[in-house]
């Protein structure tokens, strides 16, 4: 299991003033907006945000400015508790890609892991973080059960709390981790920084779990043990899991319905990090067996692990041009298990070591702290 492990929250990384998300985080949006007598187009106008981007989920634009889009949106409305509404709406969908390789993962903590590695596919600058920390206090539940804690950040830099965006980044972890156990979420707990902007009953209500506020940081604490609990295929979770990819490739289709070409390098970019993105994953996906893409692919001139190797170059230069990603974490982003084969296919491609081209990319400050 890849998922980052850290002792303390002090560990988790500062992020870019500069960091986007994928527009599919709209989603939902204006219909829960007219919902409540409001016009999402006006509101996305009055953030600075194009119309355009609910008809291309796989558009960007600035993080930022979909935090203060929520924050301006539930004043605006008068609902305190619009991004644990719109929460409800988005569940794990809102990620995209990340369902195609929840669907197939082995265990919670797998499906974790998962998610941990492709959030940059989804916003550079959300991290999802695994802390071996403890309870969080001295009200230690009964017996001797170990905890974890799952930490989502998108810390942009400035003053601004963003409180609605944490809420739904949260509310969506408590509903996907519950999806994928079939445990019960009542002995769990959800730590915010923040503090409460409606009765704690409300909170419990949306979340299933006690919600403590005004905590050192956010969290969502449940047993050690959920991480090693296999993801069985027979499990409504897995059907769940299965609709969801099935949309996400269904979208993808629609747009290039006839360039397999395409569809293939979309597929493929998105699940890279999974380390499982092979011919006959991908032709599953397809609804083709493997020697009828194979075959497809070759009628256009390339093969499948051309595209694979190229979409990994690509996304290693991009990467370790990011001095905050560590080079293990671009490793198992591009799906090497192992530094020294990211450290040969960097030889292949770029006749040196992924550090000395980092060095040879950032500023000389920025490649001192390397």
């Amino acid at each position: 299991m890849t998922l980052s492990c850290d002792n303390t929250s002090s560990q988790i990384l500062p992020l870019s003033l500069t960091e986007r998300v994928r527009a599919r985080s709209l989603a939902g949006f204006t219909e829960l907006v007219a919902e409540l007598g409001g016009d999402g187009l006006q509101l996305l106008g009055d953030v600075g945000l194009p119309a355009t981007l609910l008809a291309d989920p796989d558009a960007s634009f600035e993080h930022q400015k979909l935090m203060q889009l929520l924050e301006l949106t539930a004043e605006r409305l008068r609902a305190p508790d619009f991004g644990l509404r719109l929460a409800h709406r988005q569940g794990i969908a809102v990620l995209g890609p990340v369902a195609l390789l929840a669907q197939h993962a082995a265990t919670v903590g797998d499906a974790l892991a998962a998610i941990s590695n492709n959030m940059l596919y989804h916003s550079p600058g959300a991290q999802v973080r695994l802390l071996h920390s403890g309870w969080p206090d001295s009200t230690l539940p009964p017996g001797d059960t170990q905890w974890a804690c799952l930490c989502y950040r998108a810390d942009l830099g400035d003053d601004g709390e963003y409180r609605h965006n944490v809420e739904l980044s949260y509310t969506i972890a408590v509903e996907f981790l519950r999806l994928i156990s079939q445990q019960p979420s009542g002995q769990w707990r959800l730590n915010f920084a923040h503090q409460a902007a409606l009765p704690l009953p409300n909170y419990r209500a949306h979340l299933g779990c006690p919600v403590y506020f005004g905590q050192p940081f956010a969290g969502l604490f449940f047993p050690a043990a959920l991480l090693q609990q296999p993801i069985q295929g027979d499990q409504p979770s897995s059907g769940a899991l299965a609709a969801t990819a099935e949309r996400f490739v269904a979208h993808m289709l629609r747009r290039q319905p006839l360039n397999i070409t395409a569809q293939v390098k979309a597929l493929v970019k998105q699940q890279l990090s999974s380390g499982r993105c092979t011919l006959p994953v991908i032709a599953r996906q397809l609804s083709l067996s493997p020697r009828s893409l194979q075959r497809r692919l070759v009628n256009h001139g390339v093969a499948f692990g051309e595209i694979v190797d190229a979409l990994r170059r690509e996304l290693a230069e991009r990467l370790l041009c990011q001095s905050e990603l560590s080079l293990m974490q671009v490793c198992v982003a591009l799906g090497y298990s192992e530094a020294s084969t990211f450290n040969r296919a960097c030889q292949r491609w770029f006749g040196t070591t992924p550090l000395r081209l980092r060095r040879a990319k950032l500023s000389p400050s920025m490649a001192r702290r390397c």
